[in-house]
């Protein structure tokens, strides 16, 4: 061996990490997390409960009393669930569990990057099907690359990050029924907007569902995600991923979140409500095309140079994401949903810098 990277495989070599550049800003628009943080409340409660656990044992094996919190939540039950260390974890144990090289994945893109990058890590050759030109879901080439392939897995982010498209019930179940494999869809927007496909799970065995604490429930920084799928498969996920991965404190952040989810719910509607505001306002500067979305972001196509419109907006205070490099999506950035005062104030600046003011 001639050197040490010779052991690393060259798919992996090949790749690019997943990665963020440490780039600070007043207004943080690039990450889509809630602008509106964790109500006091739920902080306190929190914090009450963690000095009531002694800090040097081990968390929960298995994180009992948060499951059935789930299953009352989500209406599914406790041993069809699996929580962990955010969804990227669920993501990377459901890859882990099913993928080797040899197996496909179809995979509508363009879509989180990090799904592709852990189907290469596994050895699984990713089957690209493109959105159509408006950023939708293509349901005829899906289904023809379901059907021509049969892949081992398919996976749905919906609503879509980058894009904001979702899929339909109808959609998907079709989907399920033609596909051999799993169909794993990750809703970690579904509290924002989009269909619930969760009453699918009675009906088809090889439905998987992802989700998060990291949006709607304001606890990005804590990492808690889940995933709803037949008891038999579960099992069969946890094998896949390492013990202990989900620590006391967010898991004790989850069950309070959950406990007194209505201090949460007004939060996620004046998300929304911002969301459609930001949409018009966004439709009204020139230069600017946003795309519409269910979640709490955009893609937006801009005349401006993506890296200018990112620089321009940092000169100003706002942090945003230059996603131009992305399949289909040169000349686009995306921008997260503020609170009322952020949205007004990227407005502004953005009327500022548009085409028409140089």
């Amino acid at each position: 061996m001639n050197s040490p990277l010779e052991a690393i495989k060259p798919g992996v070599r090949a790749l690019s990490a997943y990665t963020l550049a440490p780039i600070e800003a007043p207004v943080k628009m690039n990450q889509n997390e809630n602008p509106f943080g964790m109500p006091e409340a739920i902080r306190d409660e929190v914090m009450r409960r963690m000095m009531a656990i002694d800090w040097a044992r081990y968390p929960d094996f298995v994180p009992t009393r948060l499951l059935e919190k789930l299953a009352i939540y989500t209406g599914w039950p406790a041993d069809g669930l699996m929580a962990g260390n955010g969804s990227n974890e669920m993501i990377q144990s459901v890859v882990n569990a099913s993928i080797e090289p040899g197996r496909r994945v179809v995979l509508p893109e363009p879509t989180f990057s990090v799904y592709r990058q852990v189907i290469t890590v596994a050895g699984g050759e990713v089957i690209p099907v493109p959105l159509t030109p408006d950023l939708s879901f293509d349901i005829g080439l899906l289904s023809e690359a379901i059907s021509r392939h049969q892949p081992t897995l398919t996976i749905i982010c919906s609503p879509n990050n980058p894009t904001g498209c979702t899929i339909t019930r109808n959609d998907l179940a079709m989907l399920l029924n033609i596909s051999r494999g799993l169909v794993v869809v990750d809703q970690a927007y579904l509290e924002i907007g989009g269909e619930d496909c969760r009453p699918l799970l009675s009906d088809h065995a090889n439905l998987v569902i992802l989700r998060t604490f990291s949006k709607a429930m304001a606890m990005g920084g804590l990492r808690v995600g889940y995933c709803l799928a037949s008891p038999e498969l579960t099992r069969e996920f946890n094998k896949a991923r390492m013990p202990y991965s989900l620590n006391m404190f967010s898991m004790t952040a989850a069950e309070v979140a959950l406990d007194r989810r209505e201090l949460l719910q007004p939060l996620v509607a004046a998300m929304a409500d911002e969301r459609d505001r930001l949409f018009a306002d966004l439709q009204r500067i020139d230069g600017l095309q946003p795309f519409p979305s269910a979640a709490n972001f955009f893609a937006v196509k801009t005349r401006i140079a993506p890296e200018r419109l990112f620089a321009e907006l940092l000169k100003r205070g706002f942090l945003i994401r230059d996603i131009s490099k992305s399949p289909m999506l040169s000349g686009f950035v995306r921008i997260s949903v503020g609170t009322p005062d952020e949205n007004n104030r990227l407005i502004a600046a953005l009327r500022e810098i548009s085409p028409d003011s140089e």
